[in-house]
């Protein structure tokens, strides 16, 4: 069995319900106010250790009582949080998260804060000493864009070259582009509608779509693309066997009940990288984590709705028994 490193952020994401969202504008009453632990990297972590598979998690959090709360869910989850550092001064990562109780939609505003004190140097320097101490125990590198964006073009890159098959899950999309040169580094990207067509240059709102995305994407470097669509499942894109012609794989959605879908997509993500750490195909890999991420939009708050190894595995065990 192979591990997981991760490096992203961990945010307090401090989550309003509303009847719906408001518009440009409009302010609106709401029904609750609940806070969470968050954050991409910390969801991703978590979600993958869950699956029981080794977890590692490279991040920066405050010296508040934020941070310490962040130290002991990860000690409880069994996350190696060995490169998990505290940034003196700097308080820790926060999400504003407003939920239309009606849709379940979401939209979020983050403050990284402490996540942005981690450079280039810094996630160098923990990767090496994580690969040079357990060499041949870490075999996938999982990030995202909620950190500094030079750090991670830096991580990508001394995961690439330690042979590490790397994923990146290019949200939220950052300030800066990415590079030609830093896709080149990304064995496989994830991203959903919104972002492949932010980065594709182009609308996707259909399978049709998502597969000229992924295209334009793979022209750039990337070696194989998942596109997100939601409720209307997911497109896998790579090369065929002449290692030049895309091909496109269209992967069903789970139908579940949408409550909240604020950590659907790290649960997607991290339950990816642990399936393919387990020894899961591709497709075996994207089973899983749609019904992971399925699962996790039907829970509200982040770390409280990634699921189980067992709960996965039921799902899809009715989903194919519904299939029959």
């Amino acid at each position: 069995m192979g591990g997981i490193i991760v490096f992203g952020s961990l945010m307090t994401d401090l989550v309003v319900r509303a009847q719906r969202l408001p518009t440009l504008g409009e302010s609106l009453l709401g029904e609750s106010l609940e806070t969470f632990l968050g954050g991409k990297g910390c969801n991703q972590a978590i979600a993958a250790a869950r699956m029981g598979v080794r977890a590692a998690l490279i991040g920066c959090v405050g010296e508040d009582a934020y941070g310490d709360a962040f130290l002991d869910v990860l000690d409880h989850e069994g996350v190696n949080r060995e490169h998990v550092t505290r940034a003196a001064g700097v308080g820790t990562g926060t999400s504003c998260v407003l939920i239309a109780s009606e849709a379940g939609q979401n939209a979020i505003i983050a403050l990284p804060r402490a996540n942005l004190t981690l450079g280039p140097a810094d996630v160098t320097r923990a990767l090496n000493g994580m690969r040079d101490a357990g060499a041949g125990v870490w075999d996938i590198f999982l990030t995202q864009c909620e950190t500094d964006i030079a750090a991670v073009a830096a991580a990508l890159d001394v995961a690439h070259r330690a042979g590490l098959r790397t994923i990146l899950n290019a949200a939220p999309i950052p300030r800066e582009p990415l590079t030609d040169e830093m896709l080149a580094t990304v064995d496989l990207l994830v991203v959903n509608e919104t972002e492949a067509a932010t980065l594709a240059g182009v609308s996707v709102e259909t399978h049709e779509a998502a597969h000229v995305a992924a295209e334009r994407l793979l022209a750039r470097g990337v070696r194989a693309v998942i596109v997100t669509l939601g409720e209307r499942g997911a497109v896998w894109s790579g090369y065929g066997a002449d290692g030049q012609s895309p091909i496109h794989h269209d992967v069903a959605a789970i139908p579940v009940r949408q409550v909240d879908a604020t950590a659907a997509g790290d649960a997607f993500c991290g339950v990816l990288a642990a399936s393919l750490a387990l020894g899961d195909t591709l497709a075996e890999a994207l089973r899983r984590a749609s019904a992971a991420g399925a699962l996790a939009a039907t829970r509200p708050g982040a770390l409280p709705s990634l699921p189980t190894a067992r709960e996965v595995v039921m799902l899809l065990a009715v989903e194919e028994h519904t299939e029959d």
